[in-house]
């Protein structure tokens, strides 16, 4: 705004977001639908943590890792059905992820029943963070209670945004209570206008990565590629509780 500097910019972006409601533009993050009846097996065998116990309708953190044991990647991940899951990745590893999930699958485990696609660009994505956020969002979403009790923390649900089809998650990359909303990628605009235009009341406030790095930091969420240099294991990171230590496997369980 007119008289601020950068500084200012980003500090009052946080307030208004811990104060009241924030919104950003998530479209860049990547995204991997994995469909196919080994779809479990084969995250069990990409991801650090174990994947057979997730409810269809949740979401859980994922960190991915090279053969060299240090952190690829990470993202959350909702399984949307019992054989299909909504995969998120970093904005800059979205080509790198999928090529090595496609390498593994095509070179080391051929036998599993699995199909990765990339929807990066198919799905918009809007991210609202902030005390207020419900106020703004329940009376735009159809088929969905977003109560407490029914739409808990890391949560998914297919189910209808301001009219549009939606996949909500109630996730959150800033420490507050927060949604993503991914709809069509040709609706995306649409909608962030009509919240905005509706966000009036609580003073809703666009924030930019600048601002979102300070509120993650904030609450000690890492960003891989940003606090990651490639040499970097769960550990180091304070991710160990990741790791799941029963699974027999994993990529990268070796070189840790």
């Amino acid at each position: 705004k007119a008289g601020e500097d950068m500084h200012a910019a980003v500090a009052r972006e946080c307030r208004a977001t811990r104060a009241s409601l924030g919104i950003f533009d998530a479209t860049t993050l990547g995204k991997i639908e994995i469909v196919g009846p080994d779809a479990v097996e084969f995250l069990n065998r990409m991801y650090t943590n174990p994947w057979t116990k997730l409810g269809v309708g949740r979401c859980r953190y994922g960190v991915l890792l090279g053969e060299d044991g240090f952190i690829r990647d990470d993202g959350v991940i909702g399984r949307l059905s019992s054989d299909r899951f909504h995969v998120t990745t970093t904005t800059g590893g979205a080509p790198s992820v999928l090529n090595m999930m496609e390498d593994y699958l095509q070179t080391e485990w051929p036998e599993l029943k699995v199909w990765l696609t990339s929807t990066t660009e198919q799905w918009a994505t809007i991210a609202l963070n902030g005390p207020n956020v419900r106020h703004l969002l329940e009376p735009l979403v159809e088929g969905q209670d977003l109560s407490d009790e029914a739409f808990p923390h890391m949560s998914v649900a297919e189910c209808r945004v301001a009219g549009y089809a939606a996949r909500l998650f109630r996730v959150s990359f800033t420490g507050e209570l927060g949604y993503e909303v991914n709809v069509p990628a040709r609706h995306g605009r649409a909608l962030w206008e009509l919240l905005m235009a509706q966000g009036k009341q609580y003073e809703i406030c666009p924030y930019g990565t600048e601002t979102m790095h300070v509120l993650r930091a904030e609450k000690g969420f890492i960003i891989v590629g940003q606090d990651t240099d490639g040499t970097v294991t769960p550990d180091d990171a304070g991710l160990g509780w990741a790791i799941g230590k029963r699974k027999p496997d994993f990529v990268g369980k070796r070189s840790l």
